[in-house]
């Protein structure tokens, strides 16, 4: 097959840049070449339009053909771990539209609608300084945990909403003894997915003389086990998880000054529009 004459006009990388989990959790076919030097593209004008496909975004079809289309290295994004996504994407952005990302905000105190052009850099650089900690030692046990992949929080975020919609429907007539039966159990099953996520963020136990990676013994043990050990690992998650949040970022109301903290988010929907 002859080259294609157009290909030196193909996009080009434009940032190289080092992933925060050094590929330590992707599985061994997720991610090729060095973790430590991942390339990354512009988003092509199809990658634009799969990002407005609504279906597409809401099962995360469309972040991880936009992740792969974008960062070549990274060839199951599904894969891509929870630490890693935040700066995936923003990379991406940075390489589409530049550093600057409008965000909007409506001040609380007058009321003014302010825009305000936010570096993305130093959230970069807040990733790339970041720590996970992923052991904890419980008595005489350590517990290594690891941080979910996209797949997974993809799956765990659309069971919830479904649930949630379910519990919303069913309140608008809590009197309704069949509703009622419909909010206990919705709540039963948020409390077991919650679980889930828990038990699926434990990668190993080991004990002075085995090591043991089976889930369906480790689910087993964290359900016959005392209150202090649960403790123990819930706060090992949820430490990693502050220290992962996307800093917020200071501003002021043009009209009023009154100060504000602005939370950045990864919603695709204004994430990846070009404003500023």
């Amino acid at each position: 097959m002859s080259q294609n004459p157009l290909q030196k006009y193909f996009r080009q990388p434009k940032l190289t840049v080092p992933l925060p989990s050094k590929g330590l959790f992707a599985p061994p076919d997720a991610i090729s070449g060095d973790p430590s030097n991942l390339e990354v593209y512009a988003m092509t004008g199809m990658d634009e339009i799969i990002l407005k496909t609504p279906d597409s975004l809401f099962t995360g079809e469309s972040t991880v053909r936009v992740i792969q289309s974008c960062c070549p290295g990274i060839k199951d994004a599904w894969h891509v771990s929870a630490i890693d996504l935040d700066h995936i994407l923003m990379s991406i952005r940075i390489a589409t539209y530049g550093n600057l990302m409008t965000v909007e905000h409506t001040c609380g105190n007058c009321g003014t609608e302010n825009e305000y052009d936010i570096d993305l850099r130093p959230l970069i650089d807040h990733f790339d300084r970041s720590e996970y900690k992923n052991s904890v030692q419980v008595h005489e046990l350590t517990i290594k945990i690891r941080p979910l992949f996209y797949q997974e929080m993809t799956k765990f975020n659309l069971e919830n909403f479904k649930i949630q919609k379910r519990l919303m429907a069913a309140a608008q007539d809590f009197d309704n003894a069949e509703n009622q039966k419909i909010i206990n159990d919705s709540y039963r099953e948020i409390a077991d997915l919650q679980n889930d996520m828990f038990l699926k963020s434990i990668e190993s136990v080991t004990a002075p003389d085995t090591i043991v990676t089976d889930q369906k013994f480790i689910e087993e043990w964290v359900k016959n086990s005392e209150a202090d050990l649960f403790d123990g690992i819930r706060k090992l998650i949820e430490d990693n998880k502050k220290a992962w949040k996307i800093p917020s970022v200071g501003v002021q109301c043009s009209n009023c000054g009154t100060p504000a903290e602005l939370e950045i988010t990864m919603d695709q929907a204004n994430f990846f529009v070009k404003k500023s």
